[in-house]
């Protein structure tokens, strides 16, 4: 790590050369010169949220006379951070957070696209100015030089400082709602954006939000969130899908939280207790948001019939959401950094033993052999993992809003592997697109100097002119690119993202994403705008599935759930119920389980796979 501190620091030294000021609502801000961008760090959009604020929507910031200097990076919001696929962890942060990000090739009125873009870590880690790999990932420098664009990276409060739902919380508003924060920090970040972002040289009328793992499930949940309609002209998720909670069960769970910290007094004493607690307190509890190979989320935005008012793909097929031109895709081998190091054919059979019923085990073992080496066991291992979370349901979400809306989607697949023999037998893994997108690659400790190859240039200049292309005109192809077609669900024709792009295949590991269709009783999507359908009757959606436990259901004509059975693979009823759409099975095994919903005269059927 010494390499990368001392680079540090001598960059540090060489952007002391102070930018203009800039006049935002607020006040002026001043910035520096980086090179050949004007770079703004740590412009706040609103209010600390502190004290009386923790666990209030977000407000305005209070205006400033003086010029504000803006040349560092906000503290992180606060957190417990691990390494990806990781188990130790370091607890950080400040709430004092809700800050933005700016760099521009020029100021003033330059009318440029602009690209914000929102960080994952499991809505529970992560930040504007994280370092991944001795680099910082999300540094906009190289981007915004090289892509002639405005890029904004945001922060919003996280875990449960950003979606706690709690009694105490929901007397305290209007709407008796609680949840959801960090989607207002998101959506008054945005609207700092329309406001303020034409003095920084930036077109309003042409945003591209953007966002990998959990910020790209945020991208996913702004486009059905009618308050965040009009912010922004077009979207990308990486290696992600829209995911939202069901709002009874994430209060169930908030009064668990606070009850774990004070159990006495009304839920109004408890929230003022809670209000008093150190930030560090309230996250010391996480899990890793990465074990195994397992994705989980475990503060989730929530359904509550303001910010969002349905679940995904109702909301989608519904045709009411903002509909903007997409870009969507996922990486070849996405959970490789997330699993055991060793990995034995053994362990491919358990795996497939311990997920999946007796009926599809053998068709799992076909699309994913165990082997016989620990090299071809691992092969299958992280495919299982990767397309049952990631492949599979990327195409879902691109069919269910390539046939609801008419503006184009394209979808990509991210194959491209690191040169440095060390990283190699990693492949695709879970964020490295990030790398090549915003151009930091090159700087990081294993691909810095002659560590960065031909190969990866290639592959970053790609996708920074495919990326801003998209931001520029909704398009993401231009001349001396190889064509990008646009997606259509029959086909499913993608670019293949690597040093020599590929935009000419179609039926991107079809049947395997067949195969975790039906494992998830995913039989297609209905269209709101007579654009073809693909799959058989939709009218019993099950989400989220794979699911940790909590999963809610959902009978798209509209009938309410009168009764519910689950059944596992044995025919044995594990769980029953009336009247009740969110369905917990934490107590149950991992697996697959049969869910039987009766509405009216109607019994519907599905499949669950629990993780």
């Amino acid at each position: 790590m010494k390499p990368f501190f001392t680079s540090f620091f001598i960059f540090i030294i060489t952007i002391k050369i102070l930018a203009q000021p800039v006049n935002t609502q607020f006040g002026q801000v001043q910035g520096a010169v980086n090179g050949s961008v004007y770079q703004f760090l740590g412009i706040p959009f609103a209010k600390p949220p502190v004290d009386s604020l923790r666990w209030k929507a977000p407000q305005l910031p209070n205006s400033w006379s003086s010029i504000l200097n803006t040349t560092s990076f906000a503290p992180v919001c606060p957190q417990k951070s691990y390494a990806q696929g990781g188990l130790s962890d370091t607890i950080v942060g400040n709430e004092d957070c809700l800050y933005l990000n700016v760099w521009s090739p020029q100021l003033g009125s330059a009318n440029l696209p602009v690209m914000v873009f929102i960080h994952g870590g499991g809505n529970q880690q992560g930040s504007a100015s994280e370092v991944s790999a001795g680099a910082q990932i999300y540094f906009g420098k190289n981007l915004s030089t090289r892509g002639n664009v405005v890029v904004v990276t945001i922060q919003y409060r996280l875990g449960p400082l950003g979606f706690l739902v709690h009694p105490g919380l929901e007397a305290e508003n209007a709407n008796t709602t609680a949840g959801n924060y960090a989607v207002m920090d998101q959506i008054l970040a945005l609207k700092w954006v329309q406001n303020n972002i034409a003095n920084f040289g930036g077109d309003p009328t042409r945003v591209m939000i953007f966002g990998e793992s959990a910020g790209g499930v945020d991208v996913g949940n702004l486009l059905i969130s009618p308050l965040a309609s009009g912010l922004f002209q077009r979207a990308a998720i990486q290696s992600a899908i829209p995911v939202l909670a069901d709002y009874t069960s994430a209060k169930t769970n908030g009064i668990h939280f606070v009850d774990s910290f004070t159990a006495t007094g009304t839920d109004a004493q408890k929230i003022n207790y809670m209000r008093s607690l150190p930030s560090d307190s309230l996250v010391k509890y996480e899990a890793p948001p990465l074990i195994g190979g397992a994705v989980g989320m475990h503060w989730q935005s929530v359904v509550d019939n303001i910010h969002f008012l349905d679940y995904p793909t109702a909301r989608i097929q519904s045709g009411n959401f903002n509909k903007v031109p997409l870009v969507i895709g996922s990486n070849a081998e996405e959970m490789s950094l997330s699993v055991p190091q060793t990995i034995t054919p053994s362990m491919v059979t358990a795996l497939i033993n311990s997920k999946l019923p007796v009926a599809f085990r053998a068709q799992a073992a076909t699309l994913y052999p165990a082997g016989t080496t620990n090299a071809e066991a691992k092969v299958s291992y992280i495919g299982l993992l990767t397309d049952g979370q990631f492949t599979a349901t990327t195409r879902r979400v691109a069919r269910c809003i390539s046939q609801n809306q008419t503006e184009p989607v394209y979808r990509y697949f991210f194959s491209h592997k690191h040169t440095v023999a060390a990283l190699t037998p990693y492949g695709s893994y879970h964020g490295m697109e990030l790398f090549y997108v915003f151009n930091n690659w090159e700087n990081a400790t294993l691909g810095t100097g002659p560590l960065f190859k031909a190969q990866d240039d290639s592959v970053q200049k790609s996708m920074l002119a495919y990326w801003t292309n998209f931001a520029k005109t909704g398009n993401p192809n231009a001349s001396g690119l190889v064509n990008w077609p646009q997606y259509q669900s029959a086909p499913d024709c993608y670019l293949e993202i690597k040093a020599t792009p590929d935009g000419s295949a179609c039926g991107l590991r079809t049947a395997k994403s067949d195969f975790w269709d039906a494992v998830s009783s995913f039989t297609g999507c209905t269209t709101s705008v007579g654009i073809e359908h693909i799959g058989g009757d939709y009218s019993l959606s099950i989400y989220p599935n794979p699911t940790n436990g909590l999963f809610q259901l959902h009978v798209s004509d509209g009938q309410q759930v009168e009764e519910v059975n689950v059944y596992n693979t044995f025919g044995q009823k594990v769980y029953t119920s009336t009247n009740v759409n969110t369905i917990d099975l934490s107590s149950q095994s991992e697996g697959v389980y049969l869910v039987e919903v009766k509405s009216g005269a109607k019994t519907m059927n599905g499949k669950l796979t629990k993780l």
